[in-house]
């Protein structure tokens, strides 16, 4: 292995030597967000998520490059993110197991773009960078001929956008039905105990706010704030969530905040007190107030079972170790899905739900309303509007006109109706209670299940919600027409598509019902016929 000091190779940023440790005959650092790791060990745990196999990439180099290879890994390892660092190290791998070579060379380089496509063509650009800091920092292994070569080529960036263009059903952003289902399929599950507080919370927050599951995972307790007012004097309820993908910068070392709804103030205020209880009850002990308000909002229990001391503990909330792994954020959103039964009226399968697509249907849903590139990209944590132009090009419109029979097609695969049908009033859960009933225009037509008062504007809303009992002799067919017209009636004032689609999914949910009901005298013709043989 060739000696090269670091004072030997070139000057390095102060960021990039301040959390070094000279141990033995290793060099020990730290990752940005507070995990150390040692040069000389062939696997290194970088954050929570993340833990980079170096052996498995410099062990196909050369002797004479493998010291530098390391050196400048370790260099992104404290001072880029723990996914970039992955990155590059899986980057390097492909281009020395494809080229079946131990140097990086021009001609490796010349043959192994040439493998490339269209869509594939950043691996190699997002590598150039890496050889270029290999370079610059001044250790061998890189010849001038190597880098005068990369300088020379115009690399293909990865195609962005490609999903939200195409609207596509799988990858691309849920349609205003699929995300109100979503959220109503994720409040469904937690009442009926198929999914825990937490994870109520964690989907709520993704739908509402659009964030990663990582700065999801990040947040803590002292996050919410409850202390603002507006201008009128009324209460703000807020959540300062930390941002993610800024170069090199530290654990929660940036913040966005987000305005919310009374409705999730309460779920998060629920679940914080929860984190505390969960906490405590682990640890056997009572913490002091900083150190409930430092904990994280989303705790990995199991990370806390080793009964640290307080001293410990107060190390530990200073990076992500205690935090739910993020990879935990997306299998709840699964889980959700999965407990519900949510489908895409678009698939007719399970909704397909990734934390991304909640980001593509926020800036989606954005460009519709009329916002320029640059809320859109404050909106979405951006930098710069270079990433946010697709959703202000051809503007998706989600919300097109809906006539009866394209919603009859689709009602079975919306599943908005949630409720039970009754044959009569007698069979339905408080149906002996007068004031349980739910009517249109004045007639009679269905049951709410539900004990304690409701706001609801009934019937219309009634349609969506798991208590409401329909009687299958409701003049439902009526609702439907009363619905649709509302909706053309809306239509023709606004002149505005998303306006008029706001009852969509109770359209779904009226269809849902009149079918059923179809189904229902079928059924007992078919009993009456068989019965009078």
């Amino acid at each position: 292995m060739t000696d090269v000091s670091p004072t030997d190779a070139g000057q390095e940023s102060d960021a990039g030597r301040r959390y070094t440790v000279e141990v033995g005959s290793g060099t020990r650092h730290q990752s940005p967000v507070g995990y150390w790791f040692d040069e000389i060990e062939p696997v290194w745990v970088l954050d929570k998520n993340v833990t980079v196999n170096v052996n498995s990439v410099s062990s196909l180099l050369a002797a004479s490059s493998r010291y530098s290879y390391i050196k400048t890994l370790s260099h992104y390892g404290r001072t880029k993110s723990a996914n970039h660092v992955q990155n590059m190290n899986s980057r390097m791998g492909a281009l020395l197991r494809i080229m079946a070579t131990d140097s990086i060379s021009t001609t490796a380089l010349i043959n192994y773009r040439a493998t490339l496509t269209r869509e594939t063509e950043h691996h190699l650009g997002a590598l150039r960078g890496f050889l270029y800091k290999w370079c610059d920092l001044g250790y061998p292994g890189i010849d001038d001929d190597v880098i005068d070569l990369l300088k020379s080529w115009t690399l293909k960036g990865n195609t962005k956008g490609d999903a939200v263009k195409r609207l596509d059903p799988n990858e691309g952003p849920l349609t205003d039905n699929e995300l109100t289902a979503f959220n109503e399929g994720a409040v469904r599950s937690f009442e009926v105990n198929k999914i825990l507080l937490d994870e109520l919370a964690q989907c709520l927050l993704i739908s509402h706010t659009g964030r990663r599951p990582k700065q999801i995972a990040h947040t803590k307790n002292c996050d919410l704030d409850g202390t603002k007012t507006n201008k009128k004097g009324e209460p703000m309820y807020l959540i300062h969530i930390p941002r993610a993908k800024q170069r090199g910068e530290a654990f929660r070392g940036s913040f966005k905040t987000f305005a919310m709804s009374l409705e999730l103030w309460t779920v998060l205020s629920a679940q914080r007190k929860n984190s505390i209880a969960s906490v405590e009850r682990v640890l056997g002990y009572e913490l002091q107030e900083a150190d409930r308000e430092a904990l994280p909002l989303f705790p990995d229990i199991t990370a806390f079972e080793s009964g640290q001391s307080v001293v410990e503990l107060r190390s530990l909330l200073a990076t992500d170790h205690l935090h739910l792994p993020s990879a935990q954020v997306t299998a709840t959103l699964k889980k959700a899905v999965a407990a519900a039964g949510i489908l895409s009226e678009r698939t007719g399968q399970l909704l397909d739900v990734v934390a991304t697509r909640f980001r593509y249907t926020k800036g989606t849903r954005a460009a519709r309303e009329g916002y320029g590139l640059m809320v859109i990209a404050e909106l979405l944590d951006h930098t710069d509007i270079q990433n946010v132009e697709v959703y202000t090009k051809n503007v998706p419109e989600h919300a097109q006109a809906l006539n009866k029979a394209m919603a009859l097609q689709l009602a079975p695969y919306a599943q908005a109706f949630q409720g039970v049908l009754v044959d009569r009033e007698s069979e339905a859960k408080r149906g002996g209670d007068l004031s349980s009933r739910i009517k249109f225009k004045g007639q009679s037509m269905a049951t709410c299940g539900q004990y304690g008062f409701c706001g609801a504007n009934a019937p219309i809303p009634c349609y969506t919600c798991n208590h409401f009992q329909p009687w299958l002799d409701g003049p439902h067919e009526e609702v439907l027409a009363d619905v649709f017209a509302e909706r053309d009636r809306v239509q023709q004032i606004t002149d505005d598509a998303a306006m008029a689609a706001v009852n969509d999914r109770t359209i779904f949910a009226v269809i849902n019902v009149i079918q059923r009901c179809e189904a229902r005298r079928a059924e007992l013709a078919k009993m009456a016929k068989e019965a009078g043989k």
